[in-house]
């Protein structure tokens, strides 16, 4: 059931709409903590800057976790294949 779920990112009260209240809740703390610690590390006043810088990180992030998860995948693919053609003597299988 869609439910509305008040949160705060940058001390600003913002309404979303879901099923999973936890899940948004703990979205809008990642962002505010994202947003927060590139205001703090980096010395940004203005919020759209700071937002955009946020992003930026996260994007970057987020990109480098999928090409390592292509990665992974390419790897397991292969070894998978490898285990399919191994060849197991007459019977043997029947064991496992």
């Amino acid at each position: 059931m869609q439910r509305k779920v008040e949160v705060s990112i940058l001390n600003q009260p913002f309404t979303f709409v879901g099923e999973d209240e936890r899940r948004i809740e703990r979205a809008a703390r990642f962002v505010d903590e994202k947003i927060g610690y590139v205001i703090k590390n980096y010395g940004i006043v203005n919020t759209m800057n700071a937002v955009i810088m946020a992003m930026m990180e996260l994007s970057d992030e987020y990109l480098e976790m999928r090409e390592k998860a292509e990665q992974f995948e390419g790897r397991a693919l292969k070894l998978l294949r490898k285990v399919e053609a191994f060849e197991v003597p007459c019977g043997a299988r029947d064991k496992w």
